[in-house]
């Protein structure tokens, strides 16, 4: 009979970078959320079965979010608005709490609570739009939805283990602001324990804990775009290009020294992100320490030429060529590489959640003594890598019931050992050596994903301008401050990412895909805030879907206003248009009160009328202007500068002479300009856009993406 085969588990832990940096505001929750189910969960789970040995390699951009939310620095919107009395909550902020709150798989994460899965048979989002329900929730409602939508993310392992939690979840409604406040105080205990307990993990012998490069980039790409076309010839490139070979260097090195940081040693191992590999990221790795690096055997069929093909039962016919480590072309200096066995990992992926998990577990175990059944004699490594986190919100439990059933057969096994990834290869060196690397990810062994449609190749565009800019500002500028440099260059590595192209085009979707392509602009946009330039006009606009619903409401009819700086009466602005400007897509908001709250809006007679109403005293700062941009039918703007004088001064860009627009600012800001010059009349359509600068850097725009929108009336007789 065969030795023993051993098994590597790799979990992959990762998130999106989700803090916009300049606003040092969380713009989603997923990083806080998976920490207080899935991440310490796994640890509590392997903690019950000592004998089992795997791997879990962090993402050092989902470490530092997990280390900021540790210590009480990073708030992302659901969380602020988690933390609000219920009775305290706008309207705007109880329409974002009804469209964000049951966001999550809900057979799995609300349905298994009554109150919760009562909460969303009556917000019925499927039928209804946040504001036609927001009548049916009372504070009392929202406030027990407030709870269940961080409440319902609890491994059980650790609700088990929380009295505090516990009770809530007996309670299960009518909860109180001080049952709210306990739920956010155990919330806070378990994400200070995250990371710690994966150093305690790993010092134990346990775990191994690997890395990825920095900010998660398809590596690559970023040393060579045209490696995409190594599996998809004639594909279409960018239409802008620069050269990200230093930043894919960074982005390794940067990896590296944060793991021996965080965990006071360098990892032995690297996930690349995707497990995008090519010939043109060897030099990168070359003389790092690292032992291995790891990707799928889709990889290998076509590095190698192997058959990689599968029978009925999804066991390779033929088992030795993929059960093993190999030498990377290109010298000793390079770490072995591992393959992944595709079937197994996307089996506890995506398949053994539909099922009893006894017979997945089952299942699981039959395929890996099957696979040493089949191989030949000599040592064989099975390597099981996927995502540590996303497969558990469609298993019952988190999975917990399969993971306790699997690791208990594995642990009684006695022809299975599971292996971390280090300890097999410092035992088992590589015998074979790759005649090439092949050039693709763990998906279909290429890069469609990220560069195969037009939005994807519009986004690397975006980032290779933005780049060009900052070298050449820095170029012309040789005095720009380090730090500021710094800050610029950290917000390129992070647009750099893969989970933006991710999300760009037709091949995934979710609810959240513009607020996805928001993030990605609004990084780039912030290389320009932070160097003081103004940000491309580009950037403001969607590269892909626009958002579900817009939170403005079109004017009702002609207005009346006064151009005072006042509101004169109610009746002047009641019917105009009106757009939420500090809380419209609450997920982007800036960690600091946005200059302005509310942006009205309509037309006069003769006029296009615009009311800024400020949220605080900043609108009218010294500094401060106000531009209003008229994108159509003709583009030209008015800016208003020395706003705290009796009478602003106005400029009116790329308007005849004469032109004149009348503005005020006081307790609001009111502007009137002329239709004529708009050259438009009734029926057509006027979009703009508003700007508060500062310093000469924009502050705020209204809206944050696109314009307002609206149509001419006729004059009335």
């Amino acid at each position: 009979m065969n030795e023993p085969i051993h098994v590597a588990f790799l979990w992959h832990q990762h998130q999106p970078y989700y803090k916009d940096i300049v606003r040092g505001h969380y713009v989603l929750p997923w990083a806080r959320l998976h920490a207080i189910k899935d991440y310490l969960g796994l640890l509590l789970v392997l903690k019950e079965f000592p004998e089992i040995r795997c791997t879990i390699n962090l993402v050092p951009s989902l470490v530092i979010q997990l280390q900021e939310y540790a210590a009480g620095v990073a708030e992302d919107e659901h969380l602020r608005l988690t933390r609000r009395r219920a009775e305290d909550l706008t309207e705007a902020e109880r329409l974002f709490i009804l469209d964000q709150f049951f966001v999550g798989n809900a057979p799995r994460i609300v349905r298994p609570f009554a109150r919760y899965s009562e909460l969303l048979d009556k917000r019925r989002p499927e039928q209804r739009s946040p504001a036609q329900a927001l009548a049916d929730f009372s504070a009392a409602d929202l406030r027990d939805l407030q709870v269940w939508a961080t409440l319902a993310w609890f491994h059980p392992l650790i609700v088990e283990s929380d009295p505090a939690l516990a009770e809530l979840r007996r309670k299960g409604r009518d909860f109180t602001e001080q049952d709210k406040a306990a739920l956010l105080r155990s919330q806070d205990a378990v994400l200070k324990r995250v990371i710690p307990e994966h150093a305690a993990l790993a010092d134990s012998g346990q775990i191994e804990l690997s890395t990825t490069p920095f900010y998660h980039p398809i590596l690559p790409l970023l040393c060579n775009m045209e490696s995409a076309r190594e599996s998809l010839p004639g594909l279409p490139m960018p239409d802008v290009r620069s050269d990200m070979r230093p930043d894919a260097g960074v982005q390794v090195s940067r990896a590296l020294d944060a793991h021996r940081a965080v965990f006071g040693h360098a990892p032995s191992g690297m996930w690349p992100a995707e497990g995008s590999v090519s010939m043109d990221i060897l030099p990168l790795l070359a003389g790092r320490g690292l032992k291995w690096i790891a990707t799928d055997e889709g990889i290998l069929a076509r590095s190698a030429g192997v058959d990689l093909s599968r029978d009925s039962s999804a066991s390779l016919h033929f088992c030795d060529d993929l059960y093993q480590p190999y030498a990377l072309p290109g010298g000793p200096d390079l770490p072995a590489i591992v393959f992944r066995d595709r079937a197994m990992a996307d089996a506890i992926g995506f398949e053994y959640h539909r099922g009893n998990v006894v017979d997945g577990a089952v299942n699981l175990v039959w395929r890996i003594t099957e696979a040493q059944r089949r191989c030949s004699a000599g040592p064989k490594l099975v390597s099981v890598i996927l995502d540590g986190e996303n497969p558990w919100d469609y298993y019952d439990q988190a999975g917990l019931g399969f993971l306790r059933e699997l690791f208990g057969r594995l642990s009684a096994e006695k022809t299975i050992i599971t292996t971390r990834l280090t300890d097999y290869i410092t035992a088992h060196p590589p015998q074979k050596e790759l005649p090439r690397l092949h050039a693709g990810s763990w998906i279909y062994e290429n890069f469609a994903i990220w560069i195969g449609e037009k939005e994807d190749r519009a986004a690397w565009s975006l980032v290779a301008e933005t780049r060009e800019a900052l070298m050449a500002r820095a170029a012309r500028e040789p005095r720009l401050p380090p730090e500021v440099l710094a800050r610029a260059w950290e917000e390129i590595y992070v647009a750099e990412g893969s989970d933006w192209c991710w999300w760009l085009g037709g091949d995934h979707t979710t609810e959240l895909d513009y607020t996805f392509d928001q993030l990605f602009r609004n990084h780039l946009a912030n290389v320009y805030l932070i160097t003081g330039e103004a940000v491309p006009e580009k950037l403001w606009h969607p590269l892909g879907k626009p958002p579900r619903y817009a939170p403005q409401t079109p004017p009702q009819g002609l207005l009346a206003a006064v151009i005072d700086g006042e509101v004169t009466n109610y009746y002047e602005w009641a019917a105009a248009g009106h757009y939420p400007a500090a809380r419209a897509n609450a997920a982007m908001r800036r960690g600091a009160p946005d200059p302005v709250s509310d942006l009205y809006y309509g037309q006069s007679v003769s006029d296009l009328l615009v009311r800024l109403d400020p949220a605080g005293s900043d609108l009218c700062h010294p500094d401060a202007q106000v531009r209003i941009v008229i994108h159509h039918p003709r583009r030209f703007a008015v800016t208003a500068s020395r706003l705290l004088d009796a009478r602003p001064q106005v400029l009116i860009e790329a308007a005849p002479p004469e032109a004149a627009a009348r503005v005020t600012a006081g307790r609001i800001f009111e502007a009137a300009i002329p239709l004529s010059l708009l050259a438009a009349g009734p029926g057509d359509h006027v979009e703009f856009s508003v700007e508060i600068v500062r310093a000469g850097a924009p502050v705020q725009r209204v809206p944050e993406s696109g314009q307002i929108s609206m149509a001419l009336a006729a004059p009335q007789p």
